[in-house]
């Protein structure tokens, strides 16, 4: 029921995330839209062109920028749901349409429009004044009117400047981000896309996919095509986490199945007495799985519904989704995990009822006794491949072979889990194994018995321990390689460092004016922006010019002389202090995908349309978490989205006092607001920390998870506990105190909890170590230790309370007593 409380859970918010669209807001009042991704090559060509249509009444083009307020206490006030906040040109304001509701349009320079969202939450009026970023930092605008959105809530904060004020602040030789058309009263919107793709194929010809063409729905994905929608980014989470609840709860199943058939073998050597065929008890098996499947619907999925209005409610709360995101409950997500959930149990009930209606009559009592205590060779040999591959590709992490390793090395750990729970009880036998020689001289009658009764019943000792492992491995891989990750991450950055100050970005970016005002402070050597300029790398070859192969990386652009002052980035051929004018300097791996080396020529398809051709003039080895390519500003600059840095790098001069630079920096990012100064050692540019939406999930979703395992595991330890009361019986026969019988007991459930921890820490280090070793050059990963010692603590108080419960009841059977196994027996 739990298994279909989460999968459900998992399937609604799925569902409703691809019911939900993001619409389109500023594009509302455009009946087609070209969108660049982000520029409008030829935008003027391309608006006479779309006029000239006969049934357009006018082409708008939509000029954008990053641009955000700051409120009176000096805080940015950032857009709802990671969505922009942008300046525009007054002229787009008809593509919302965006309508005034008091003042009037701006008219010069200094003169904005707010859009009555932003306006309210800055406590703004007509003839008020709001300061904003820009490249050059802070500016004080008036407030000369405040304009309604098409709709609320919104997405976005919109500021419209003048036409020519725009311009000037976005700062870029393409600055067109779409054209919007509007048509005429009776024109068909079907014809007229037509006609514009038709348009536009004449203009670009070959290139005609360097923009798109959108109408209706698809408006909002021409304005969002760089801002991941709610929608989208909720069911990444949902789709990986509801695959991963469906692999633990067919883990947990299976392994709750396979004791409950082995605690019936009595009863199926009987049937098989009178005449019952192997495949009559396969059947009957299946049958019983199926009832109990569809009784646990009937509870699991209004369940898995009301977790899932749960989940809505929080991150509704925590402004991960907007409050307009609707919970779709149809009835798709609930069939389909019905579906899912059933064939998951039938394939754990035939793997269990495989091997009990194999068990011949009159071996029925041996078998209900003591299981068989060998595996098969064909689980033995499939076990072994999945650890031997498993190892294969951790390995190659190790190594530094695999692109990706963090996403890697979090699906190895379900990977082993696979191999261990194929081998659990052989792996069980050999650590019971090795416990009783530290066990027998320190506990030799509690302890030891313990001990013995878990070698003699290993298959019982491995259901339980299973969904431990798995609890306690998944948790602590998945917290612990963000960490590690972000260790490797700043080990990277430090070695990559020269500068002395690093002044990060806390909101969209630093004005480029920062870098340039810095660069003249006293007592600085040198200073550069690293700007992220939009393109393609590809081969240059000397005949016709084509690209191969072509490389979808990432490019910065600094200034070329202060690269040698501010990095170091290990290269291995040509030199930094070639970098410049037509010069570019490349990272390992892009140089090994393009297969040139220095001296080489490559080609940078920008995303505004242009093409340069640059000269390798280096080949770096420090590119991880930092750029494939590093071009000079000089060139590269005009060609960015936005003239905002992602980081600004600051070398002190010899001899000047490090002090009171960083005090000047400090004071210049005043006027620059969401600019973070600080020093070589800390955080600098290129690391990214990971979404509100991510770190919720994964804490919401791993205490669902836990919460499973543990009832599982408290099922399991007391269906295994209940069926032992005939051995119950003969210990308190053999004069065993009631007392002695619990003290084993808890015994055993001390030395599970050892063995499912040994053999976590063993799965969670095969792959935190291999990924420490890859990204930080450490053996020793970082560790989410308060989590994990709450977990590790938790498992022994879990386990030894409900063996001793469970003990106890059984304990107070008759069948338990000395009388009730004589009658039993007799």
């Amino acid at each position: 029921m739990l298994a279909l409380v989460m999968t459900t859970a998992c399937a609604v918010l799925l569902e409703s995330s691809t019911r939900a669209g993001s619409p389109a807001e500023r594009y509302a009042g455009a009946d087609v839209v070209v969108g660049g991704q982000p520029f409008v090559p030829r935008a003027e060509e391309l608006r006479t062109a779309l006029e000239g249509l006969p049934s357009v009444e006018r082409a708008v083009p939509e000029l954008s920028f990053p641009t955000t307020a700051v409120d009176a206490s000096g805080r940015i006030l950032e857009a709802p749901w990671d969505g922009p906040s942008l300046g525009h040109s007054w002229e787009s304001a008809v593509l919302g349409p965006f309508a005034l509701r008091s003042g009037r349009a701006p008219a010069g320079d200094r003169e904005v429009v707010l859009d009555s969202v932003l306006a309210e939450r800055l406590g703004a009026g007509v003839g008020g004044s709001v300061r904003l970023t820009g490249p050059d930092g802070l500016r004080s605008y008036r407030v000369s009117g405040i304009a309604d959105p098409p709709r609320k809530p919104v997405r976005q904060y919109a500021v419209f400047h003048t036409p020519r004020q725009a311009r000037l602040l976005a700062d870029s030789a393409q600055p067109v981000r779409a054209l919007g058309v509007r048509a005429g009263d009776a024109a068909d919107p079907e014809a007229l896309r037509r006609q514009v793709e038709k348009a536009v194929d004449d203009l670009y010809g070959d290139d005609a996919g360097m923009v798109v063409v959108a109408s209706g729905a698809g408006r909002a994905d021409a304005e969002f095509w760089d801002v991941p929608s709610p929608a989208s980014v909720l069911s990444s989470l949902v789709g990986t986490f509801g695959a991963l609840s469906l692999f633990v709860a067919g883990f947990v199943v299976s392994g709750t199945l396979t004791l409950a058939v082995a605690g019936r073998l009595t009863e199926i050597g009987l049937l098989r007495a009178v005449a019952a065929t192997k495949g009559q008890i396969r059947r009957m098996i299946a049958v019983e799985v199926l009832l109990v499947t569809v009784a646990a619907a009937l509870l699991g999925v209004p369940g898995g519904i009301g977790v899932a209005a749960l989940l809505h409610r929080i991150l509704v709360r925590g402004e991960v989704l907007p409050p307009s995101f609707p919970l779709a409950v149809g009835p798709v997500a609930p069939w389909a995990t019905v579906a899912l959930a059933a064939v998951v149990a039938q394939l754990a009930a035939f793997a269990a009822a495989r091997r009990a209606s194999r068990v011949r009559p009159v071996e029925v009592l041996r078998e209900s006794a003591a299981p068989a205590p060998r595996l098969g060779w064909r689980r033995v040999l499939l076990g072994v491949c999945v650890l031997a591959g498993a190892g294969a590709c951790l390995g190659a992490v190790a190594a530094g072979r695999l692109d990706g390793g963090g996403g890697t090395a979090e699906s190895m750990v379900l990977v082993l889990m696979v191999g261990v729970a194929l081998l659990a009880p052989l792996i069980c036998r050999v650590a019971g194994a090795v416990l009783l020689v530290p066990v027998r001289p320190l506990l030799p009658r509690d302890g030891a018995l313990a001990v013995r009764n878990l070698l003699r019943q290993n298959a019982r000792l491995a259901a339980t321990v299973t969904p431990l492992v798995l609890s306690v491995s998944l948790t602590g891989t998945l917290l612990c390689v963000p960490l590690v990750t972000s260790q490797g991450e700043e080990r990277a950055q430090r070695q990559r460092l020269v500068a002395d100050h690093v002044v990060s970005a806390a909101g969209p970016g630093i004005g480029t004016g920062y870098a340039e005002r810095a660069a003249r402070l006293p007592g600085v050597a040198a200073a550069s922006g690293q700007l992220s300029v939009g393109g393609e790398l590809s081969r240059a070859d000397s005949g016709d010019g084509d690209a191969a192969p072509l490389v979808g990386g990432s490019l910065v652009a600094m200034r070329a002389e202060a690269v040698p002052h501010l990095l170091d980035l290990g290269v291995r051929r040509g030199s930094l202090d070639r970098l410049g004018g037509t010069s570019v300097a490349l990272g390992d791996s892009a140089a090994a995908d393009l297969g040139v080396t220095v001296g080489d020529r490559v080609r940078v398809d920008w995303d505004d349309g242009g093409r340069d051709t640059y000269r390798v003039a280096a080949v770096y080895s420090r590119d991880r978490g930092f750029a494939d390519a590093l071009l000079p500003r000089a060139s590269a600059a005009r060609h960015a989205a936005a003239p905002l840095d992602d980081t600004v790098l600051v070398r002190t001069a010899p001899g000047a006092d490090r002090g009171a630079v960083e005090r000047e920096l400090r004071s210049l990012a005043s006027d620059f607001p969401g600019a973070r100064v600080g020093d070589g050692d800390g955080d600098g540019g290129g690391a990214s920390g990971s979404g509100a939406a991510a770190g919720l999930f994964v804490l919401l979703l791993l205490t669902m998870i836990n919460l499973f395992t543990a009832v599982s595991v408290v099922n399991t330890l007391s269906m295994a506990t209940a069926g032992r009361r005939r051995e119950f019986a003969l210990l308190r026969l053999a004069g065993a105190q009631s007392a002695q019988v619990l003290r084993m007991l808890a015994w055993e459930a001390v030395l599970t909890c050892a063995v499912a921890l040994l053999l976590a820490v063993v799965v969670c280090g095969s792959v935190l170590v291999p990924l420490s070793i890859a990204l930080t050059g450490s053996a020793v990963p970082a560790l989410a230790g308060g989590p994990l010692t709450a977990l590790a603590a938790g498992a022994p108080v879990l386990t030894v309370a409900t063996v001793s419960l469970a003990g106890l009841l059984a304990l107070r059977s008759s069948a338990a007593t000395p009388g009730g196994l004589a009658r039993a027996v007799s």
